[in-house]
């Protein structure tokens, strides 16, 4: 008796569905898309982490706070693999089985995209209970839900789960792989550049610490070591009331310069070779890292004198920042202030690093009360103080100098009066702690460290920053010298404020060097010219970067330079018609100066500088990324991080320091 062939297992049947061929090809379809969505929102994601700027997202922002964050990172042993790369490879690999199956998957695929679905509802959690709306992040999840709801609607079994699951660990091994050597590469890029800033800085910092003389006059008031056996603190706390503990903020740069460059609450002697001040944020996933650093140095150590100054990204008590990255910073800072001025010193340490401990967040009253009760300490005279005047004052009087010293991130470290560049390179701080040491700097008071204020700072960025080769330009439109010393490159828009302004700096400086030259070059923030913008800003941006083409087309670089500076002076007139009565007040014929607007020659010498802005290195890593801000400058070769200084532009002063440098031997 021949004999039954056997049963096939559940999942080695033939794929069983009841739908149309066209609504399985839909099916199919939508799934695609859902993932491919997913796997866009997620290269972006990856895109930014290697140093792009995207719109909605630029630094600082909730792509960067959630990147940073304990969940924008995956730790395996002492490696942190961004979760923004997992996604990416799980997207990915699932968008290449979705296909190879033709959205039949096996059951235990099913489960995993199950459990992708369970992990994107864990992270909207996240992004809504930690305030970080990143959009692209959302995005990102919303179409892996999408893709799950797909595949949910109508179930079918694969065929072949052998090469279901091929395709799935293939896919995702092959993308982890490729994303892993564009991460070693983009890492190498960024600890090489931390590693040269470590030892300028460092070298810097010894230099000055070996200084004979004061770089400005001694504050008045004398700072007094401490009594044998007491923790160092400054002669002005008042552990029992709430009366201020450190100088007023000085009204002009020379006040300010002249006041003790130093926290209200010094561990340390006060008269010592190597003499540390940290602004830092409570709520800061970066300062969490360097005071670990500095914990184990203050403990090993009896040279340092550190001290803390609050920087809080918060607008409550820090109005200079843009946005409420960090939403308890300010509360967390006003806590610290608190314990210092009911408890000295001993007081303020102790809740400084019980807050870094817990990331500078507390929640309840009662969480708070019930922490300062585990210090030691009496939590209802605690909350009072917290909450009094006084401790607001009193951060906001650091986040002002913070402002006043040019402090835009945290943390900034500053030893013996010199910012310490590099510090995220590993053990940065401990490594330039020990090279300091090791030349035996004299014991000095802060008296002696007077850090430069933010427009001096901003120079000092230009000159530190590489000098990079920019991308050629097809038609060149330039002013000035024939052989320049100083090379001066502007990507920019007429209908922008802040070019118009360092545009007329940088034409009124060339016209007072005869070894300056000016090249402009155009970065239309409108979507018709340039697809590298998230939205038209400028309605009017590309006829104007037309018309100004169409004038050197014309007329030759004369022509260009008159009607860009009218341009740049008549930023409300930029209609077609007003444009073409200002070239024609130039000596350009109307209808030839249109058409030539118009003509594809001017088209693609527009696209041809937003290209080249396209193809930029990152002004942040080095890595591929595109210029993310107009103006955007750059003077011989260095970019200018920061040509303004609140409603002040310091763009000349960096102008100044480049035609004081002497020229390459």
């Amino acid at each position: 008796m021949a004999r039954q062939p056997a049963t096939p297992r559940r999942d080695q049947r033939p794929s069983r569905t009841t739908a149309s061929p066209a609504t399985a090809r839909g099916r199919l379809i939508a799934g695609a898309v859902c993932l491919a969505v997913s796997s866009v929102a997620a290269l972006l994601l990856v895109i930014d982490h290697l140093g792009a700027s995207l719109p909605g997202c630029g630094p600082g922002g909730a792509c960067e706070q959630a990147a940073n964050s304990i969940w924008g990172k995956l730790k395996i042993g002492t490696f942190d693999w961004p979760v923004s790369h997992l996604g990416l490879a799980y997207f990915a690999a699932a968008l290449v089985t979705w296909l190879v199956t033709r959205a039949a998957l096996p059951r235990p695929l099913r489960y995993i995209v199950r459990l992708g679905a369970l992990a994107s509802l864990g992270f909207c959690g996240i992004i809504v209970l930690e305030h970080l709306p990143c959009p692209y992040c959302l995005v990102a999840h919303l179409g892996n839900f999408a893709f799950w709801l797909t595949m949910e609607l109508r179930r079918t079994t694969g065929a072949h789960p052998r090469g279901a699951f091929t395709a799935a660990v293939g896919s995702f091994i092959a993308a982890t792989a490729v994303l892993g050597i564009v991460e070693h590469q983009y890492r190498a890029g960024v600890a090489a550049r931390g590693e040269r800033d470590l030892a300028d800085a460092t070298r810097t910092i010894i230099e000055r610490s070996h200084t004979s003389t004061q770089s400005a006059t001694p504050a008045t008031t004398p700072v007094a070591p401490p009594r044998t056996g007491e923790t160092a603190r400054s002669p002005q706390t008042l552990p029992t009331t709430s009366a201020p503990v450190a100088p007023p903020p000085a009204s002009t740069p020379a006040d300010w310069q002249k006041t003790p460059f130093i926290g209200r609450y010094p561990h340390g002697p006060l008269e010592a070779p190597i003499r540390i001040v940290l602004f830092t944020d409570y709520q800061c996933a970066d300062c969490r890292q360097i005071e670990a650093q500095l914990a184990t140095l203050m403990k090993s150590r009896t040279d340092l004198c550190v001290s803390v100054k609050h920087f809080p990204f918060c607008k409550e008590c820090n109005p200079s920042v843009e946005r409420d990255m960090h939403p308890n910073a300010c509360w967390a800072a006003r806590a610290a202030e608190a314990a210092g001025m009911l408890w000295g010193a001993d007081g303020f340490w102790k809740v400084h690093e019980w807050l870094f401990a817990r990331r500078g967040s507390f929640t309840t009253r009662e969480e708070l009360e019930q922490g300062i009760r585990d210090l030691g300490f009496e939590p209802a005279a605690f909350v009072a103080m917290m909450t009094s005047q006084e401790t607001l004052n009193r951060v906001r009087a650091d986040a002002e100098e913070g402002k006043r010293l040019g402090l835009f991130f945290t943390p900034m470290i500053f030893i013996n009066g010199v910012e310490l560049k590099g510090w995220y390179v590993p053990n940065a701080l401990a490594r330039a702690i020990t090279e300091i040491a090791a030349t035996n700097p004299p014991p000095r008071t802060a008296a002696f460290d007077q850090p430069p204020l933010a427009r001096d700072k901003y120079v000092q960025d230009w000159v530190d920053q590489p000098v990079r080769n920019l991308p050629p330009d097809a038609q060149a439109w330039t002013l000035g010298a024939e052989q320049p010393r100083i090379e001066i490159v502007l990507w920019g828009d007429y209908s922008e404020p802040y070019t118009a302004e360092s545009d007329g700096i940088i034409r009124a400086f060339v016209a007072q060097h005869t070894d300056a030259r000016y090249t402009y070059r155009h970065y239309p923030f409108n979507k018709d010219c340039n697809p590298q913008v998230s939205n038209t800003r400028f309605p009017f941006a590309c006829r104007a970067a037309q018309a100004a083409e169409a004038a050197g087309h014309l007329g030759g670089q004369d022509a260009f330079w008159k009607l860009h500076a009218w341009l740049m002076e008549h930023p409300q007139q930029h209609t077609d018609e007003a444009v073409i009565a200002a070239a024609t007040g130039f000596g350009l014929e109307a209808e030839a100066f249109k058409a030539a607007m118009d003509s594809p020659e001017v088209h693609a010498a527009v696209a041809d500088d937003v290209q080249a802005g396209k193809q930029f290195p990152s002004l942040r890593h080095g890595t591929p990324a595109g210029l993310h801000s107009i103006p955007s400058i750059f003077i011989n070769g260095r970019f200018v991080p920061r040509p303004r200084l609140g409603n002040e532009s310091v763009l000349g002063l960096i102008l100044d320091a480049a035609a004081a440098e002497q020229p390459a031997p």
